[in-house]
Parts: C-alpha cells; sequence; structure tokens
C-alpha cells in the first residue's frame, strides 16, 4: 500500500527525556532518576486530566506545574529561576542515537515524515533544531490546533487532515505505550518503539509491530508495508 506519510512522537521516541537527569543533578537534586520520572508521570497526568475537563493548558505551563509539584514532593527547594532553567532544557534534548539514521533513510525514498507532539510548537521545533533533525521533517503537528492531548482522536486527526489520508495510509511510531494504543485505535498503523523492554498493553487494538529501537524501522517499513504511491 502507498503510505502518506510516517508520523513520530517527540518526546521518549526522538528525544531523550532521560537527558534531562543530567540537568536535574546539576540543580543538586538527589536521584535524579527518579526525579525525573516523577516529573515525567505528573507532566502526563496534567495533560489526561486537563484534556478530559476540557481545561486546556499549554505543555510548557504543565511541564512547570508538574516540576513545582515534584519539587514539593521531593522536598526540593528550587528558587524560580532554577526551575525556569529546568523547563526550558525541555526545548534542549538531544535526540536518540538511532533517529537521525532511520529519518534519512525514509526521508531517501522519498517518505514524507512528521512530528505530532504535546508540545507547543515553539518548543518542539526549537528542540528538533536544537537535536539536528528538523530539516528531515515535513511538518511539525501540535496538539495546541485542537487544545486537547493525545490520545484524544482530534489530535491523531491533524495527521490525517495534513497529508489527506485515511487512518491507515499513516504510519505512526511512539516509545509511550498509551500513544501507541491511542493512535492503534484511531486506526494508524502502528509501530510501538519499546526501548525500554517494557511489557505489552493488553488493551486492543494493538501496535501493528513492536520495535527495539528506531534502526529496525526503516527494515519494517521496507518489508511491505510501505510502496511508493
Amino acid at each position: 500500500m502507498a503510505v502518506a506519510a510516517v508520523v513520530f512522537d517527540l518526546y521518549g521516541t526522538i528525544l531523550t527525556i532521560e537527558s534531562m537527569r543530567t540537568h536535574v543533578a546539576a540543580a543538586g537534586i538527589a536521584d535524579a532518576g527518579t526525579f525525573v520520572a516523577n516529573w515525567r508521570r505528573k507532566q502526563l497526568e496534567y495533560a489526561f486530566l486537563t484534556s478530559m475537563a476540557h481545561a486546556y493548558r499549554n505543555f510548557d505551563e504543565l511541564t512547570a506545574l508538574a516540576l513545582e509539584h515534584t519539587c514539593t514532593q521531593h522536598g526540593a527547594a528550587l528558587d524560580a529561576a532554577r526551575r525556569a532553567e529546568l523547563v526550558e532544557a525541555w526545548r534542549s534534548m538531544p535526540a536518540y542515537d538511532d533517529v537521525a539514521p532511520a529519518l534519512r533513510a525514509l526521508a531517501a525514498r522519498g517518505v514524507q515524515l512528521a512530528v505530532l507532539t504535546n508540545g507547543t510548537p515553539v518548543s518542539a521545533n526549537a528542540a528538533l533544531e536544537h537535536a539536528g533533525v528538523r530539516a528531515l521533517l515535513t511538518d511539525v503537528l501540535s496538539v495546541e490546533a485542537v487544545r486537547a492531548y493525545k490520545p484524544d482522536p482530534r489530535v491523531y486527526a491533524l495527521a490525517t487532515e495534513r497529508f489527506a489520508c485515511a487512518p491507515r495510509d499513516i504510519i505512526f511510531v511512539s516509545s509511550n505505550a498509551w500513544d501507541a494504543w491511542g493512535a492503534s485505535h484511531y486506526g494508524f498503523r502502528v509501530a510501538w518503539c519499546n526501548r525500554a523492554g517494557s511489557a505489552p498493553e493488553p488493551l486492543v487494538p494493538p501496535p501493528e509491530t513492536t520495535l527495539a529501537g528506531l534502526h529496525e524501522l526503516d527494515a519494517w517499513v521496507r518489508s511491505g508495508v510501505w510502496k511508493p504511491g
């Protein structure tokens, strides 16, 4: 089948959230790994809550609020300036090592590539530029256009509207199991990038394939998933 585009999640799929541990440790916080995991968990919780309550606030704001909560939870006394620096660091995360080669391989065969992110357009584009992969992408789509967060179907519809296609004409790639399920439920062909070796979700429909990393993506696409239109 001809595929209109391959669309990627951003945080944790292209960009390394784990890299925030360095910034957190530099701020003097002990057990930076646990702190970052709790910050990320609260960030997503706020995204889900505000979507369900139809009380949208942008992802940068939620990231700051989640950091404030996590600091309180961990007893970390960071002033406003240091918290702002940590939030800003989300715009300078490096990409995983497998990202640029995977994007280049797909782009070389004429596949349109995009990001569909919970992040704001400004922060997402800045992060992709900093990571050196923005030029490989056709577009960056943000939930700000619909003021709701993934896995709301209106978010996934941004990709089908952008590429004027049916859901099955999109390959969607995410490292977040909940996002992979939401995209599968919407009707995308989904590759779950399970770098962490997490247990699969029992919810159906499952992703079409599970990858150990993006280094496996091009081979899967070339195996018959994608044919030139």
